[in-house]
């Protein structure tokens, strides 16, 4: 997943202090792009260009799942990143139909990220 970025470095910044991703080695060898890893076979790449053009919404948004949504919910608070349930409460958790729990936060761009906890602890409830 590729995502446009206005300021490279403030976009890094949060990917690696709110979402803990380790920034992996871009092949594409360019200063404007940078790669960070999501689990062990996917990547984002954050592009710093014009971003004029670019719309968000929380219908658009990038989900990632957590094996201790507590703690992830801790650690997001800690940053000082706010977050909301999925109609966009703020400092609520969203409950699915089928149980599983997640929030939704924005990145400095604007983006919407879902953290949600994995499937199989939401059935352990």
């Amino acid at each position: 997943m590729s995502l446009q970025v206005r300021d490279l470095a403030r976009s890094s910044d949060f990917y690696q202090r709110v979402l803990k991703l380790p920034e992996v080695e871009c092949l594409a060898a360019r200063p404007n792009i940078r790669w960070f890893g999501i689990g062990a076979e996917h990547t984002v790449h954050l592009i710093e260009g014009d971003f004029a053009d670019t719309k968000v919404t929380r219908s658009t948004h990038l989900c990632i799942t957590t094996s201790d949504f507590e703690a992830t919910i801790r650690h997001v608070e800690s940053t000082g990143t706010a977050y909301c349930d999925a109609a966009g409460n703020s400092g609520k958790i969203h409950t699915r139909a089928d149980g599983v729990h997640s929030i939704y936060f924005q990145d400095p761009d604007g983006y919407w990220i879902e953290v949600s906890e994995e499937f199989e602890a939401a059935k352990q409830l």
